[in-house]
């Protein structure tokens, strides 16, 4: 996981903009993977693993993904969208779990050619949900790229800190406090109706994916 957060958090990569730069990077973190428990990984073999990781049925989501998305729905005026540094297929990931129904857009990066925390993404999403910054949050578990980029297109921002700061960069910095954090998505609809000190309005966007 740090390989992973360390290489996503690298300056100016533009892996996730593309579906086949995304395919390959994939292949790295699994040779890396592989190597480390002695295993020689062959292109192959790498394309098999990739095949599975991104079969409907090696995700789930987080227990308290349904719950949440049912409970902002309630308020009947929100749009929901997914902003996510993912390829094409997630659109079919979800719509096979059955998450698809929830949003109203997914924007993968790998789809529209432009990844986080490019602000240019994040206007993308609000152009589709035909929305002003203002009335936008992002909710995201990676600091930089989700809190940050949403903020430098003027959105707010709430980060899903799931685990103890782990998508901080560099390694071991401490977490921020110049952002809501939360532990759990069960916490996300009292923030969204009660408004507090984040905008009322659309609630638009969200990371992607809300799997495991």
């Amino acid at each position: 996981d740090r390989w992973f957060w360390d290489e996503y958090h690298r300056p100016a990569n533009d892996t996730w903009s593309d579906d086949e730069r995304i395919n390959e990077y994939w292949r790295q973190y699994h040779s890396v993977m592989l190597d480390r428990l002695g295993v020689d990984a062959r292109r192959e073999m790498l394309d098999r693993i990739l095949a599975s990781q991104f079969a409907s049925d090696a995700w789930a989501p987080y227990d308290d993904v349904e719950p949440m998305l049912r409970a902002v729905r309630e308020s009947g005026s929100l749009r929901i969208g997914v902003v996510s540094d993912w390829g094409s297929n997630l659109r079919g990931i979800l719509r096979e779990l059955e998450l698809d129904k929830f949003f109203d857009f997914v924007l993968p990066s790998g789809a529209v050619g432009v990844a986080k925390p490019n602000p240019a993404f994040y206007r993308l999403a609000l152009d589709e949900a035909g929305v002003e910054p203002r009335e936008a949050l992002m909710v995201g578990d990676s600091y930089r790229a989700d809190v940050r980029g949403a903020w430098s297109a003027g959105m707010d921002a709430v980060w899903l800190d799931r685990h103890e700061g782990m998508n901080i960069t560099p390694a071991g910095e401490p977490a921020p406090s110049d952002v809501r954090r939360i532990r759990s998505l069960d916490e996300l609809p009292a923030i969204v109706h009660s408004g507090g000190p984040l905008p009322r309005g659309e609630l638009h966007v969200a990371d992607a994916p809300p799997l495991t």
